[in-house]
Formats: structure tokens, C-alpha cells, sequence
């Protein structure tokens, strides 16, 4: 993959490991048959799933179970011993 797309793509998906986890989802879509959303010569999936990120065609959205969990800060320093 030609190092501006996968520039394009970071813009798109700052965070590198997201971008990693999105680009595998959906080439393991492409690999069972989903159809592409943008026309491509590449012939493995990865790139063509960082392709569709880099146009835009395909984003994500984090549910409340991939939210981080915060705890107090009286909870968060249990266990710790000085």
C-alpha cells in the first residue's frame, strides 16, 4: 500500500491499534464475501480495507463495553502498599 493512503487512513483513524482492528474486521468481511466499497486493484484485503478507510467509506463506533472504565480513585489505589 502506497504510504499516502495509509496516511489518509490515520487521518481518518488517529489512534494506529484501532485502525489495525478496523482495517482486519473488514478485510475478514471482504474475505467472506462482503461487497467493496470502493473500486480497487489491490488483490489481498488488508489493503483494500485501508483503502475504504482511507476514502472515508468505512468507520467505527466504540459501545459502552469498549468504553475505558474509570474507577475512584479510592478503588483505583487498593492493593498498593508504599
Amino acid at each position: 500500500m502506497p504510504f499516502h493512503k495509509l496516511e489518509a487512513s490515520l487521518e481518518k483513524i488517529p489512534n494506529r491499534y484501532l485502525l489495525v482492528s478496523l482495517a482486519a474486521k473488514r478485510s475478514r468481511q471482504l474475505n467472506r464475501g462482503a461487497p467493496m466499497l470502493v473500486e480497487s486493484k489491490r488483490k489481498k484485503w488488508t489493503g483494500a480495507a485501508l483503502e475504504e478507510v482511507a476514502e472515508g467509506k468505512v468507520t467505527y463506533r466504540l459501545s459502552e463495553a469498549d468504553a475505558p472504565k474509570v474507577l475512584p480513585p479510592a478503588v483505583a489505589g487498593q492493593g498498593r502498599e508504599g
